[in-house]
């Protein structure tokens, strides 16, 4: 009851238009002293209510004998009258805000904060690609976009998928080529990129404190596209020398990749992936 009561408040209803409609759904007709009882609003209220309800179209008023009853229009009809309404007013809304603005220089990047809205925003950017997406994953987040991806997938999108987690089967939830290349260890938090036509992105962390940014900026957006395809070429790569990987550098890439580690040494980190068989690749 809840739901239907905050759904019907978010779509525009007053509290006691909401509870009024309800009650007219469990019982009807009923006249308005009758409605005011079974539904607890103020009987000062009711018939101003009545006439808002009648207004929208969610009820229509009947004459009999004893005087006016009232009875509910069906579910199905109400939402569908509210959708078209919805629909009028905001391609209104769209075509008015248009002609007033001046143009927008999207360069802002927007703060994300929380999983669940992070989540969203990527399948918003999902749903408005018209020619690719580039993306970098772990497979709790893959099954979360799956119907996204899936949509996308159906629409035409060029879809490239980094699999950080470099599943061994397919988990269903990725689309396209997919690249299953693990190039960082197991953490609570898992890092999220989606790069839509190479024109807006959203990069952050999911978790239970996840955050992200959304932005339009065209050099950040260059930036963390190379990085996820040079993610792919150097996990590729990686696998490839697999046991050679070492004797293969020179002395000075050796000394170089020994110095930027943080407790232990880049090489080692790398090493560690190979020995134990956690990069691996895959492009259907």
């Amino acid at each position: 009851m809840d739901n239907v009561i905050n759904q019907l408040q978010q779509l525009g209803f007053s509290e006691y238009e909401t509870k009024a409609y309800i009650a007219l759904l469990q019982q009807h007709p009923l006249n308005g002293y009758a409605l005011a009882k079974s539904s607890g609003i103020p009987r000062a209220n009711i018939y101003g209510v009545l006439q808002k309800l009648e207004e929208r179209g969610a009820v229509v008023a009947i004459n009999v004998a004893e005087g006016v009853v009232y009875s509910p229009i069906k579910p199905d009809d109400l939402i569908s009258r509210l959708a078209s309404h919805i629909n009028e007013v905001l391609a209104a809304a769209q075509r008015d805000l248009k002609a007033l603005a001046t143009p927008i220089n999207q360069t802002y990047v927007q703060n994300v904060q929380g999983s669940d809205q992070l989540l969203e925003q990527a399948r918003e950017l999902i749903h408005r690609a018209n020619k690719s997406l580039l993306i970098a994953l772990w497979q709790p987040e893959a099954v979360v976009l799956a119907e996204a991806l899936t949509q996308a997938q159906a629409r035409g999108i060029q879809i490239n998928i980094l699999c950080c987690q470099a599943c061994p089967q397919e988990c269903g939830g990725c689309q396209g080529r997919i690249f299953r290349y693990r190039i960082t260890p197991d953490q609570q938090t898992h890092g999220l990129i989606v790069i839509q036509d190479d024109y807006e992105m959203l990069v952050g962390t999911t978790g239970a404190n996840g955050t992200a940014i959304r932005t339009h900026q065209a050099g950040l957006i260059d930036m963390t596209t190379w990085y996820v395809r040079h993610s792919i070429t150097l996990a590729a790569i990686v696998t490839d020398l697999g046991g050679t990987l070492e004797s293969a550098l020179q002395p000075e890439t050796r000394q170089l990749l020994y110095g930027i580690g943080q407790g232990d040494s880049w090489l080692d980190h790398i090493r560690r992936l190979v020995e134990n068989g956690e990069t691996s690749g895959n492009q259907p």
